[in-house]
């Protein structure tokens, strides 16, 4: 039973994952046997969708990726957020003692658990051919199985979008302690596996999602968000512009078909007391005593949305910058202004100051771990983006641009913005902006860092992807490798892929 895999993940898994809470067989009677093993794969299948849902929104892990994409700004060295922040960009830490590493060793170990716990439950239904039941004796087989494909298919396609490389595990008897599988290989097989998971929802006669404490998805929104997720998972695979080129119309268009059966609203999930919250916008979220942002919007977001072009992109040595003037009525209800730098030290970078901390979303008890709270967990208007943005892969600026002019689009509908012009530069301009205004942190913990990377919007030296983490390099023998740094812009992966960002980006890199 995946020992072998075990052994590889253990210590990252112990480190970082809560228990699935239920008894080890092994140490049960005969009789007590009896009575847990029939919902033995309910409870594991449970675990891998809790571990999927909380991983895609994961504050220690997504954190960083909204500092790399000049989404956030911070000086605080609390999990190294300074050093992800900071310009000129540093080389990634590889190393199990840097606090900064617990952004992928977080992706790493939650991933491959939820994918672990899912891969047992389809062995005990699909090998071992037993029925699967929970706890109170009804048989959820068919539920825990889309459920279990569901959570290996994003769990694989989101180590694909994140990392350079890993390993797919989809038998219970592998036993293969190297990294033998390309991102391109892990978000395929995802993404297989996650039409899998549609597949036998959208024939289902009887549908109980219900693996998330206090929400139970319904069969129509699960198959929007199966679409969905799939949509994102595929458009993250580029590393950079000549990738995502490089591609082809047959890879757009598909990303395309699975944003149009998406989600036409907004996902969003209430916090219930002890279940699913929005770590990463929680974070984003929180104020200051003073009101300030604690990890407060980057100074791009109003560079952006200013209608006078006069803020700069890196704050000035002496002053403080004055409230902006937008084009779009959604920036001040999105956004606040304050004279106030809070926690920020002046010692570690004025250029990473801001004025601003983020509105939309935030909840008056300063978290969104509280009963009651919204967490937006996939947004309409990402589905109408990943739309847009396929149209315009393939070479269709008049499709692309008819999208983000719909009357119903946030930017026209909410944010009163003129139309966008059907060229390239236009295009490419509206879509960075409204992933950086209205997608933000409500696109959990890769958005929208991916959509940077593939239109080479990283500021230089930008590590584009992660490496596996040194623990799990040192216990296989393979040498520690790494990405990120100035000096390193340009270098390429394993694979060919862009591994450091160019100096290309929204900006030049101090």
């Amino acid at each position: 039973m995946i020992k072998n895999i075990y052994i590889l993940f253990i210590i990252l898994i112990f480190a970082s994952c809560e228990s699935t809470n239920f008894d080890d067989p092994s140490t049960l009677t005969n009789t007590e046997a009896v009575e847990k093993i029939k919902y033995l794969g309910y409870v594991l299948t449970t675990s891998s969708i809790q571990n999927t849902f909380n991983t895609t929104t994961s504050a220690s892990a997504g954190v960083h990726l909204s500092l790399l994409s000049d989404q956030t700004t911070n000086t605080n060295m609390a999990n190294a957020w300074w050093n992800f922040a900071d310009e000129p960009r540093l080389q990634l830490t590889n190393s199990s003692t840097y606090r900064g590493s617990i952004s992928w060793t977080t992706f790493y170990s939650s991933f491959y658990q939820a994918n672990l716990d899912a891969t047992k439950a389809l062995d005990i239904i699909e090998n071992k051919k037993q029925r699967v039941y929970d706890k109170s004796g009804k048989d959820r087989t068919t539920d825990c199985l889309i459920a279990a494909y569901y959570a290996k298919g994003v769990s694989q396609g989101y180590l694909g979008v994140v990392f350079d490389r890993g390993i797919i595990v989809d038998d219970a008897s592998i036993s293969n302690k190297a990294f033998p599988n390309s991102y391109k290989e892990l978000i395929a097989n995802g993404i297989k596996l996650i039409d899998k998971a549609l597949a036998i929802a959208d024939t289902a006669k009887t549908f109980n999602f219900d693996f998330l404490s206090g929400v139970t998805i319904s069969q129509s929104n699960f198959i929007k968000l199966g679409n969905s997720i799939a949509a994102r998972i595929l458009s993250s695979q580029a590393r950079d512009k000549v990738e995502a080129a490089a591609l082809g119309s047959a890879h757009w268009n598909r990303v395309l078909a699975y944003a149009n059966k998406g989600f036409t609203t907004d996902y969003t999930i209430i916090t219930v007391t002890g279940g699913y919250y929005s770590q990463i916008l929680s974070n984003l979220l929180q104020r200051n005593s003073d009101g300030s942002g604690y990890l407060p919007p980057d100074i791009k977001i109003p560079y952006l949305a200013d209608k006078t072009g006069q803020t700069p992109n890196y704050y000035p040595a002496t002053g403080i910058l004055p409230v902006i003037s937008s084009n779009d009525t959604r920036f001040n209800k999105y956004f606040g202004y304050s004279t106030s730098f809070g926690i920020f030290m002046e010692s570690r970078g004025r250029g990473l100051f801001t004025n601003y901390y983020r509105i939309r979303w935030y909840n008056a008890k300063n978290t969104l771990n509280i009963a009651g709270a919204i967490n937006p967990y996939f947004l309409a208007e990402e589905t109408r983006l990943l739309k847009a943005e396929s149209k315009f892969w393939v070479g269709d600026y008049t499709g692309a641009a008819a999208e983000l002019n719909n009357t119903t689009a946030a930017r026209k509908l909410a944010g009163g913005l003129p139309d966008v012009a059907a060229t390239e530069d236009d295009l490419r301009k509206a879509l960075h902006y409204e992933y950086a205004i209205e997608i933000d942190g409500a696109g959990g913990a890769i958005v929208p860092f991916t959509f940077m990377r593939r239109n080479d919007l990283l500021i230089g030296g930008t590590p584009t992807e992660y490496p596996v983490p040194q623990l799990q390099l040192d216990l296989i023998g393979e040498k520690n490798y790494t990405f990120g740094g100035k000096a390193n812009a340009g270098q390429l992966g394993i694979y060919g892929e862009l591994g450091t960002a160019r100096d290309n980006g929204w900006k030049k890199s101090q």
